[in-house]
């Protein structure tokens, strides 16, 4: 098994976003320069053979030892690429020796159709890497089918319409849609900080994001504001729902209903896939669900931690 250890200097970036974009479902999380930003440089990578596949290896040091860890704004990693003859099995292997503390989310694409392989099947084989697999469930809408938002959902939009409020993209920058998160819910993840936020802020490059506001039409008010990564032109995309929150008057008129119709209303029929980044928090999940999103489970390797 021709798996390399590749030092972050040395990894050919076109290579690697060309492996990423042909993955069964190529995240934006995966892609060279995004990953770049959001690990401050921080990470190295496993390649099989010519970049058929990879696996991005992000990490922290204490003590001069490297550790794994997942970075913030950024749900899932994994294996990307070809799995014709590689799984994630594989690949949590060949960092078995080299690091003793492993934290991965790892993505749910890379092994659907080897499932013979499959590190959600293969609960031994975790097990004898000294590692522990926690299941955690995202939400994702097939925006290829047709869009199928509740009653809840129908009523909350029916009398967003009423009000004079219009959507626009790229009218706030990146920054202001950040702090409009972060007054909103920012309390409620007191463990992400300054420079987290600027790293994704310095993550969110034109070709892969844009945002989205909600505006009162007559005075121009800010009512709430979204971050959507999407990755470039590509045969199968995503897109993603990472970063958003409505303000204090948006908040009482649920206007995050809006923002979210907006978008899915503007992708719709394409071959797509919405992936909401969760949630495990049952309030949230049920909120997602109104537009007809679907459970989907994904795993996390831990291990000495």
């Amino acid at each position: 098994m021709n798996i390399q250890y590749i030092d972050h200097h040395q990894i050919d970036p076109a290579k690697w976003d060309c492996v990423v974009l042909q993955s069964p479902h190529p995240l934006v999380y995966g892609l060279f320069n995004y990953l770049n930003a959001v690990c401050d440089t921080q990470w190295d990578a496993l390649i099989y053979n010519d970049y058929e596949a990879v696996f991005p290896l992000p990490f922290k040091k204490k003590f001069g030892l490297k550790y794994l860890v997942q970075p913030v704004f950024c749900q899932q990693l994994g294996a990307f690429g070809s799995n014709a003859h590689v799984s994630t099995h594989d690949f949590l292997s060949a960092i078995h020796r080299r690091f003793l503390r492993v934290r991965l989310q790892l993505n749910p694409y890379f092994d659907q159709k080897n499932d013979a392989r499959s590190s959600q099947t293969k609960t031994t084989f975790i097990e004898a890497l000294s590692g522990k697999l926690t299941s955690k469930t995202n939400m994702t809408i097939e925006l290829s089918q047709p869009l199928n938002y509740n009653k809840d959902c129908k009523k909350n939009l029916h009398r967003l319409a009423e009000l004079p409020i219009e959507y626009q993209i790229n009218a706030i920058s990146i920054k202001e849609a950040i702090d409009t998160y972060r007054k909103a819910w920012g309390t409620q993840n007191p463990e992400i900080g300054d420079k987290h936020y600027q790293l994704f802020a310095n993550a969110c490059s034109e070709k892969i994001s844009f945002t989205v506001s909600a505006h009162h039409k007559i005075d121009g008010t800010l009512l709430g504001a979204a971050i959507f990564l999407i990755t470039p032109e590509n045969r199968k995309r995503s897109l993603h729902y990472v970063c958003a929150g409505p303000t204090e008057v948006g908040k009482s008129i649920g206007v995050m209903h809006g923002i979210i119709d907006f978008v899915l209303t503007r992708y719709t029929g394409e071959n797509i896939l919405f992936d909401f980044e969760g949630s495990s928090i049952e309030s949230v999940a049920s909120f997602y669900k109104k537009f007809g999103a679907n459970e989907e489970p994904f795993f996390c390797f831990n291990r000495g931690f």
